[in-house]
């Protein structure tokens, strides 16, 4: 089946074609059909509802800051205090990415 040269991702992809004739089984239908209910369907279905989703929130998120805004200059207003925007942690998120690519990088390695 899959002669890709690394391991991990071979076995993957023989899992999944098992798994994928088994559900075709099931279902009543061949491997080619769920192939393409899953690739050509449901597939770029999903990938629209996403795009959707993330336009929504992102809209949702700027009119929700400018609400925030709005409630911060009233605050200050009153209050003469300066709120302090909590800023992302960028180490963090950086050591996480590195861990990530180094147990990739493990993995291929022991193949």
């Amino acid at each position: 089946m899959a002669n890709s040269g690394v391991y991990w991702i071979d076995l993957t992809f023989n899992w999944f074609i098992k798994f994928l004739h088994i559900v075709a089984d099931l279902l009543g239908i061949t491997y080619e059909e769920i192939n393409i209910w899953l690739f050509v369907v449901i597939g770029p279905l999903l990938f629209l509802i996403s795009i959707y989703l993330n336009y929504y929130f992102y809209k949702k998120t700027k009119k929700l800051n400018k609400i925030i805004e709005l409630q911060n200059k009233e605050f200050n207003e009153t209050n003469e205090v300066m709120v302090e925007e909590k800023k992302p942690d960028y180490l963090k998120i950086l050591i996480i990415i590195l861990l990530i690519i180094f147990i990739i990088y493990f993995l291929e390695a022991k193949n």
